[in-house]
């Protein structure tokens, strides 16, 4: 099922219905069994696997204290299960089509089962009943697409959970915003617009060509995705729970550092959380910690040579700028606010411009296609 479609936008006003008709201590398994029942009416393969992780996220959690070779076998066996299935996909095409289907939701589900053990091991969290951590799971609003919510703020607002006419209005107005978002600004005015000018030039200008091609899918990646998490924050606070935001107008940063604190905030705090700060803990370098986890960052997305190179590049973008403040500091600032606010600017497109060919390059199929659009932009056909 498509998750901009009239049809999911039945499911999430039954859901929302059904789910504030029934009695308040009825609600969070009802909110279970809706997730389980569309999962398994979809594909029951996935099911099967989502509660194989639930199971073993549960046992491996079921003390009061946590044991660290519990927790290490318990982390390894989930991502085990996420690299081999990605593996098993293989690489996703343009068009989206992979060699087989992904189990529905594994990928933002892996996390969040792997974020409760290691939260449970280190004492952050206390042990939660079996059904609150069920149903934090299987919270339908993200369990397919994000966010990337956190158990501690999950199980808080189970336990305030109340009718709130303002937050279920603000949900009305996200689902609003981010279905327009999808459908209008990029399948219908990006799209549209890359076409009308694409047909617009002559053959020999492949220059321009593959540079309104990174402009297309830098714009309509972030509406895209955007959209969606408009979509699964919007149904979530339709529910009463806020689930935190995934987006904070990442194009208008003027570093990767801070691009990349702006894009997908939900995963990019579960990796600084979990896979840079281990990784400045064992080797107090901060640039191998970097690189790491965008590389880590790449390769959820898919286990391919493609990511791998991808994340690499952002890794290495973000050491070295780190290493450019280190340098500024010897430098005078800037008195003129023109010269402030035009350096400002300046920072804002080089970091747009990096990210966007970044985007275009990780659809190629591989590094020599990569290379083959970087040798286009610079001495194609303007």
């Amino acid at each position: 099922m498509s998750f901009v479609s009239v049809s999911w936008l039945g499911w999430i006003a039954a859901v929302t219905a059904v789910f504030w008709a029934l009695q308040a201590r009825f609600r969070t398994l009802f909110l279970i069994l809706a997730t389980l029942v569309f999962i398994g009416w979809t594909d029951p393969l996935s099911l099967g696997v989502l509660a194989a992780l639930t199971g073993l996220t549960i046992v491996a959690t079921r003390e009061r204290a946590v044991p660290g070779w519990r927790a290490v076998l318990c982390v390894g066996a989930i991502v085990a299960v996420l690299a081999g299935f990605k593996i098993a996909v293989g690489p996703i095409d343009d068009a989206g089509v992979a060699d087989l289907a992904m189990p529905l939701g594994l990928s933002y589900y892996a996390l969040r089962c792997i974020h409760y053990v290691i939260e449970r091991y280190t004492g952050r969290i206390a042990a939660g009943p079996g059904l609150d951590v069920v149903a934090f799971l299987f919270f339908i609003p993200t369990i397919f697409i994000g966010p990337i919510h956190r158990f501690p703020e999950f199980r808080r607002d189970l336990a305030r959970h109340r009718w709130d006419e303002a937050l279920f209005s603000e949900g009305v107005e996200r689902i609003i915003h981010g279905y327009a978002r999808i459908v209008i600004l990029g399948n219908f005015l990006i799209v549209n617009l890359t076409e009308t000018l694409t047909q617009a030039l002559g053959p020999d200008r492949t220059a321009a060509v593959t540079y309104i091609a990174m402009v297309s899918t830098g714009l309509n990646l972030y509406v895209q995705f955007a959209g969606h998490s408009d979509i699964a924050i919007g149904f979530a606070r339709l529910l009463g729970f806020r689930v935190m935001e995934n987006f904070d107008r990442p194009y208008l940063k003027p570093n990767i550092s801070a691009f990349w604190r702006a894009w997908h905030i939900s995963l990019t705090s579960w990796a600084r959380d979990y896979v840079y700060g281990s990784v400045v803990a064992l080797t107090r370098s901060p640039a191998l910690g970097a690189v790491t986890t965008l590389v880590a960052i790449g390769l959820w997305h898919e286990i391919s040579l493609r990511y791998l190179v991808w994340g690499a590049y952002h890794g290495l973008a973000i050491v070295v700028w780190q290493q450019v403040q280190v340098w500024k500091r010897a430098l005078p600032a800037p008195r003129s606010t023109a010269v402030r606010g035009a350096l400002h600017v300046l920072a804002v497109l080089l970091t747009l411009h990096f990210v966007w060919l970044g985007f275009l390059l990780v659809r190629q199929p591989d590094p020599g296609a990569m290379w083959s659009v970087v040798v286009t932009l610079v001495s194609g056909g303007w």
